[in-house]
């Protein structure tokens, strides 16, 4: 099975049935099938071929979607960037990932996509096409005149050459801590993870999302919007995130489904329009990157009577791969990410490879079908996370509890030793963000003679809250070890933050060495 099998299936089955909302646009099954066949159409006249790698850049419109289904229906291979790339970034993703059509509007939100890419075309030498959306220029298409009319056969042809372990979609990662690299998923990687999630959370047929997340992460391309077209359901689609904009788009399309950082989720129930809204139709708020915080759970309780699903999950594994459940109840949702998705196997590993005893903590490691084909031509990156036995090892370090729940403690490259004692960064973030005026934490190593290192927390306040380092640290005295309470608060009306609200904290590190000139 591929995901054209999908198109195939709805566009017979549900074919007047809601696929994706944008603002006025109301896209069904039928016209989906339809579009992406004529960007495949498209593709095949411009002649790309089998495998050929197709950019994706620009914010979470239908046009992207539909470029990258259009893609994988002929065998390429969507590329997605996200709206905030660069020139540099630009040339370094499309020289990498040796790109040979590139999908993008003219710009976004004040940016000059077409600028970014004048400026570093020349040096992109596997670049031969540049499909725009909304303006024609001298070697640029315009997406209507690209788009082509099915010749049957022809598509025929190139549809029947895809195989389920052919590469579907490239998503660059490199944490927030290293240099991007393309994790392969593909064909059955994302079908199998789909049909696990949607079995996991019980999103069958009828639901729908409200989706603020970008395409150039695996919320938002597989989480999002692969699940959705597995279960043939309906996408409404923001291009940038609103509190309220989000409140208005659940209450009026009566959406079931939201999945954001927890962050995003506390400026939405603080918003004060929040009671103009009726948010009740909403069943499964997922939580995902960080904690849940219980002041969370109990605003959601309070608003619409359920509690979130908290998840973890990493891009080389498709997406999230553990989920809480309701009836796990509230507490467990504070400090565990849930059970494993049933299609894979996770193992907890020590330094020298062995699994770890029950309780203990060790690196979460993970086999089967969900798992990555590997890192685009960084062979050296792949023997770094895969060992003898097949596991990728996430760097994520967890433990499981009795009934089989994982509790993440950690990222293994993260953790820091003070005078002999491990210490676990994510364990102070919740701790400080129980504060009532904190909205975010980050806590990095940094090092000091007499203890080798101790921490510093960098702190984000939420809207008009002004905490000072002297009451976070009278905060923590009951909450944790003496030991893991950080040495240095810096408080920051804002923190460098990812397209998803997760900190950068190798942006906090750079910071630190040239301060300590090191």
């Amino acid at each position: 099975m591929v995901l054209r099998d999908f198109f195939k299936k709805h566009s017979q089955e549900i074919p007047n049935n809601e696929a994706l909302v944008f603002k006025e646009r109301r896209i069904t099954y039928k016209q989906y099938d339809e579009m992406t066949d004529r960007v495949a159409m498209g593709l095949l006249k411009l002649g790309v071929q089998h495998g050929e790698r197709i950019g994706i850049y620009g914010p979470l419109w239908p046009e992207i979607v539909i470029a990258h289904f259009g893609a994988t229906k002929i065998g390429a291979i969507g590329v997605p960037m996200s709206v905030r790339t660069t020139p540099p970034e630009l040339k370094f993703f499309v020289n990498d990932s040796e790109i040979s059509v590139l999908f993008m509007p003219s710009g976004f939100m004040g940016a000059d996509f077409l600028a970014n890419l004048e400026a570093v075309r020349k040096e992109m030498p596997t670049l031969k096409h540049v499909v725009c959306f909304d303006k024609e220029a001298d070697g640029i298409l315009l997406w209507e005149k690209f788009l082509t009319e099915p010749d049957a056969a022809a598509l025929e042809k190139a549809a029947d050459a895809v195989q389920e372990d052919d590469s579907a979609l490239f998503i660059y990662t490199s944490g927030t801590t290293g240099v991007p690299k393309a994790a392969q998923l593909t064909h059955k990687n994302l079908i199998t993870y789909t049909t696990a999630q949607i079995e996991c959370m019980d999103y069958h047929r009828g639901h729908s999302i409200v989706l603020n997340l970008p395409f150039s992460h695996v919320g938002g391309a597989v989480m999002g919007i692969t699940a959705n077209l597995n279960a043939g359901n309906k996408v409404v689609m923001m291009d940038v995130f609103n509190p309220e904009e989000t409140l208005r788009l659940v209450s009026e399309e009566k959406a079931t489904t939201l999945g954001q950082v927890p962050a995003m989720y506390a400026m939405e129930l603080a918003h004060p329009n929040l009671g103009k809204y009726d948010i009740s139709s909403l069943k499964i708020p997922i939580v995902s990157s960080q904690p849940c915080p219980s002041e969370l759970i109990s605003a959601f309780k309070k608003v619409a009577g359920i509690i979130p699903l908290n998840a973890y999950g990493l891009t080389e594994c498709t997406a999230a791969i553990t989920f809480t459940h309701p009836e796990d109840g509230e507490e467990k949702l504070t400090y565990s990410v849930g059970k494993p998705i049933s299609c894979i196997e996770m193992v907890l590993k020590d330094d020298d490879g062995n699994i770890v005893p029950q309780g203990q903590a060790g690196e979460i490691c993970v086999k089967g079908p969900v798992v990555m084909k590997g890192y685009w031509k960084r062979p050296e990156e792949d023997a770094k996370v895969f060992d003898k036995d097949g596991f990728l090892h996430t760097g994520d370090m967890g433990r499981f509890e009795e009934d089989g729940a994982v509790v993440i403690v950690g990222r293994k490259k993260e953790m820091y030793i003070r005078g002999g004692e491990n210490v676990h960064p994510p364990e102070i973030e919740d701790a400080i963000c129980k504060h009532p005026d904190v909205m975010l934490a980050a806590v990095i190593g940094r090092p000091h003679e007499k203890w080798g290192e101790v921490g510093r927390a960098y702190i984000m306040p939420k809207p008009g809250k002004n905490p000072t380092p002297e009451e976070i640290k009278e905060f923590l005295k009951d909450k944790l070890s003496n030991f893991k309470i950080p040495e240095d608060f810096i408080i920051r009306p804002m923190l460098p933050l990812t397209p998803l609200g997760k900190v950068k904290k190798l942006d906090l590190y750079k910071e630190m060495k040239q301060e300590l000139g090191k």
